[in-house]
């Protein structure tokens, strides 16, 4: 998982570190039982940056993870573009007159307008959920339904894609485990 991805990297950035003060500070002093734990250090610097190219923290995944997940968010921005589009010209425009409030909610991951309850059949749509005085119900219009449903499958996508992400790099570091051992040990020794 991510937090594991994250853990090894900081642990090989720590190890990075020690090895550079061990070249700067210790460079010049007589050779000692400790040189050779610094000298086994191994920081694995593309491993470490490949995990900070992809992972931005502990929940968010970048873009330049894969060209795959670069799209497929794209495809989600144009989407969402067209759902508040669509749904602002309802809410400004048709029916504006039928609103409770003109803005626009999400229910059940879903984008619905408000619509007071009198003036259900004016705005065909599903209705998802309704205030608890029952005044007013919001309605996913059926113009947005196909865009919904996309936007829905998009994500489905996307954690999809992020899965592959992440077990690539899980797959990378395994095939480092016996160093980052090392370095994990010889830190714990170390300090």
């Amino acid at each position: 998982g991510i937090g594991e991805l994250l853990a090894i990297c900081s642990l090989l950035e720590n190890t990075n570190r020690v090895k550079a003060y061990s070249r700067s500070e210790r460079g010049d002093s007589l050779p000692d039982s400790l040189d050779g734990m610094f000298e086994a250090l191994e920081p694995l610097t593309p491993l470490t940056t490949e995990i900070r190219r992809c992972i931005l923290s502990e929940d968010e995944i970048s873009d330049d993870a894969s060209s795959n997940l670069r799209q497929i968010r794209r495809n989600m921005k144009i989407t969402g573009d067209r759902i508040h589009t669509q749904l602002s010209s309802l809410v400004n425009g048709s029916a504006r007159n039928y609103l409770q409030d003109s803005v626009i909610t999400m229910r059940n991951g879903r984008y619905c307008i408000p619509v007071k309850a009198e003036y259900k059949g004016q705005v065909p749509g599903m209705v998802h959920d309704q205030s608890s005085t029952g005044s007013t119900l919001f309605i996913e219009p059926m113009a947005i339904v196909k865009l919904n449903n996309d936007l829905k499958e998009l994500y489905a996508k996307e954690q999809e894609e992020i899965q592959v992400i992440l077990a690539n790099l899980s797959e990378e570091a395994a095939q480092y485990i016996e160093e980052i051992r090392v370095d994990y040990r010889s830190l714990t020794d170390l300090d």
